[in-house]
C-alpha cells in the first residue's frame, strides 16, 4: 500500500503542470486512496470485473459504425463545393461564348426584337444612310462613261502613243512644260524607260 502511494505520488510529480493534467492526477490519486482504504481485496476484485464486463459489454453493444458517422452528403467536402462552383462559371463562360455571336446578329438584323428587349441606352446601330444614288442614276452614269470612252477609242485617245503618255503623266499635264516631274506618275522612271516589269 505504501508503495502504491509512493509511485502514484512520483507520478503526479513527473505529469506535466498544465491545469487540466494536474486536475486529473489529484482526481485520479483521489480516488485511488478511496479505493485501498475503503475497500478490501474482495471488493476491489468485485469492482474490477463489474467494469470489465461494462466495458465488455459496451464494445459488443456498439452501434456499426456506418450508423454512428454520418453519411457523407453529395457536395459534403467544401473542396466539392468549389469544383461545383469552377465548374458553373465554366460552363456560363462557354454558353456565353457561343450566344453572343447569334445574339448579335439578332440584334443587328431583328429591328423589332432590338426594340422589344434592348434598351435605348444600349443599341448602339446606326441607321442606314440614304444612298447618294438610285440604281437607276448609277447606271445612268455607267452608260454614260462607257459612250465617252468608246468616243475617245473612235478618235483615236488609246493609240500607242498616246497611252504611254497616259502611264507616264497625270492628265492634262503637258510633259514639255513640267521642269520637276511634278506631273509624272513615276516620279523615279526615265522617259526611255519600260513601267511595266514583265
Amino acid at each position: 500500500m505504501f508503495r502504491a502511494r509512493t509511485s502514484l505520488h512520483r507520478l503526479a510529480a513527473t505529469a506535466p503542470i498544465d491545469a487540466a493534467s494536474s486536475t486529473r492526477s489529484a482526481a485520479t490519486l483521489r480516488r485511488s486512496r478511496m479505493f485501498s482504504s475503503k475497500m478490501t481485496p474482495g471488493e476491489r476484485e468485485a469492482a474490477m470485473r463489474e467494469a470489465d464486463a461494462k466495458m465488455r459489454e459496451y464494445h459488443l453493444n456498439r452501434p456499426p459504425i456506418e450508423l454512428v458517422k454520418p453519411k457523407k452528403s453529395k457536395w459534403g467536402n467544401p473542396r466539392d463545393d468549389q469544383t461545383f462552383i469552377q465548374a458553373a462559371i465554366v460552363v456560363s463562360f462557354v454558353t456565353a461564348f457561343l450566344i453572343t455571336p447569334l445574339l448579335g446578329r439578332k440584334i443587328a438584323t431583328d429591328e423589332e426584337f432590338r426594340k422589344k428587349y434592348i434598351p435605348a441606352w444600349y443599341d448602339y446601330t446606326i441607321e442606314r444612310p440614304e444612298s447618294a444614288w438610285t440604281r437607276e442614276e448609277l447606271h445612268e452614269q455607267l452608260v454614260q462613261v462607257q459612250r465617252e470612252l468608246h468616243e475617245r477609242a473612235i478618235r483615236g485617245d488609246f493609240e500607242p502613243e498616246k497611252l504611254d503618255k497616259m502611264r507616264r503623266h497625270f492628265g492634262g499635264v503637258d510633259p514639255g512644260d513640267d521642269p520637276h516631274g511634278w506631273g509624272k506618275l513615276h516620279p523615279g522612271v526615265d522617259d526611255d524607260e519600260d513601267i511595266e516589269d514583265d
